[in-house]
């Protein structure tokens, strides 16, 4: 395979990626509005999908650093990839570096407004929980059966 083919074939990963970024963003904001309502089905459906996402980004992963290294750019940050492209790709490869960060972005806001929405719903559930409920009242002033000690030794 050419150095060019490398070059090419990296950009349609980055399209890839930025593909696979917006099903994420778009599977993290339904998690979100399920949270919100307390379909807790919905949440553990999208949670499965998120797994998969999560194996998918890890085989991606694997593929980048191979084009990198083949490619000679390992330790570029995707900001300065452009740069390093041969010129004749150069607006090429800034275009789709720009949407893969945009698409990150998105995501990225998607992923902490439902981290945001689930540990409100956690502290919700640990509120209802019958150990965080308050003591009821005793009317008659005594102390609760496990505060009285007997004193007839």
């Amino acid at each position: 395979m050419s150095l060019s083919q490398v070059y090419e074939d990296y950009l349609q990963y980055l399209e890839e990626l930025a593909d696979t970024l917006e099903q994420m963003a778009e599977v993290t904001k339904a998690k979100n509005k399920a949270a919100r309502v307390g379909d807790l089905v919905t949440v553990e459906s999208l949670m499965k999908k998120e797994q998969v996402f999560s194996m998918t980004l890890r085989g991606m992963d694997i593929k980048r650093e191979k084009m990198l290294s083949e490619m000679g750019l390992q330790g570029v940050p995707l900001s300065k990839l452009a740069e390093n492209y041969p010129a004749e790709l150069f607006d090429r490869a800034r275009k789709t570096v720009e949407r893969v960060q945009n698409r990150y972005t998105v995501f990225h806001s998607a992923s902490e407004a439902a981290r945001v929405t689930m540990e409100i719903a956690l502290h919700d559930i640990e509120r209802m929980l019958p150990e965080n409920q308050p003591a009821p009242r005793r009317d008659k002033g005594e102390p609760p059966p496990r505060m009285k000690t007997d004193f007839r030794a």
